[in-house]
């Protein structure tokens, strides 16, 4: 383990011992339990908290009522998370870039391959988290509105069969939504991490030079500010659109079958004015 905090997980400690898949990932398992109802009184509930609460952010509803009734200080506020921390993360993201100079030199050393490596896990699964939202969201418009139509229009309603597909679009829609602002849950933890990481490391860089010949006042401010906001930006939004092409793919199919073959030249040309507008770096009409 990389420092003292027993909180930091990393893939590799200082003796490159390759960790356990549970050593590793232990306490994200425990995240994906449903209901985890002693969150509340953990320490810092977000830390503790369940699926759904973690989803919907309903570990914060304490906090929001206590806010009400008295105003908050420093001391009746939860501590910091131990996994969000300057020192956790920036130990982390260290020990990656130590081990990219290792293997490719100070010359070739890649940061973004070491960003990549730092938030791999977190946005494979907010992909898959995506992929399924997009997969909700795509079965109730096509599917089960379609059927319940069939079904209204039909001379043998059976009630059962209209409630069981109404009872169908709300699963579905309820996933939907729970699926979406899951995404939205690990992406913000995902950007608070990098962000630390990246700014606590600049930060230590800086303080250990003497003197900065080769950079000004205003470039450091710049890197600390706005260059470290941009890449919390980045963390937070740019994996959100990597399950257009799936969501494409998912409407071309639907439109194939409904419209035929004319579907598809109507999505190619859509597709193909799109990419060269983008390319041309200009925006759609």
């Amino acid at each position: 383990m990389v420092g003292e905090s027993p909180y930091l997980i990393s893939d590799l400690d200082k003796r490159s011992r390759r960790r356990s898949f549970a050593e590793r990932y232990d306490h994200s398992l425990k995240t994906m339990i449903p209901m985890r109802p002693y969150a509340r009184l953990a320490p810092n509930p977000m830390d503790d908290a369940g699926l759904f609460s973690f989803a919907t952010f309903s570990w914060f509803t304490p906090m929001m009522v206590e806010s009400y009734r008295h105003t908050l200080t420093a001391d009746t506020l939860p501590p910091l998370s131990p996994y969000d921390s300057s020192d956790t993360n920036a130990q982390r993201l260290r020990v990656l870039w130590d081990q990219e100079v290792a293997m490719a030199g100070p010359e070739k050393a890649s940061l973004g391959r070491v960003v990549w490596q730092f938030q791999r896990t977190r946005v494979l699964m907010d992909t898959v988290v995506n992929i399924l939202c997009v997969v909700m969201a795509a079965i109730g418009p096509t599917v089960l509105i379609h059927q319940i139509l069939r079904h209204t229009e039909s001379d043998t309603r059976s009630v059962w069969v209209g409630v069981g597909l109404c009872a169908a679009l709300f699963a579905t829609e309820f996933t939907k939504v729970l699926f979406w602002a899951l995404a939205w849950a690990i992406n913000y933890r995902t950007a608070i991490r990098l962000k630390v990481a990246v700014s606590t490391l600049v930060f230590e860089n800086l303080v250990s030079f003497k003197t900065l010949p080769r950079i000004s006042v205003g470039e450091v401010l710049n890197v600390l500010s706005s260059d470290s906001c941009s890449l919390f930006e980045a963390a937070l939004f740019c994996p959100l659109p990597a399950t257009i092409p799936i969501l494409m793919v998912i409407c071309a199919v639907f439109s194939f079958f409904i419209l035929g073959p004319t579907a598809l030249v109507g999505i190619s040309v859509c597709s193909w004015r799109s990419s060269t507008r983008l390319s041309g770096g200009r925006p759609s009409p």
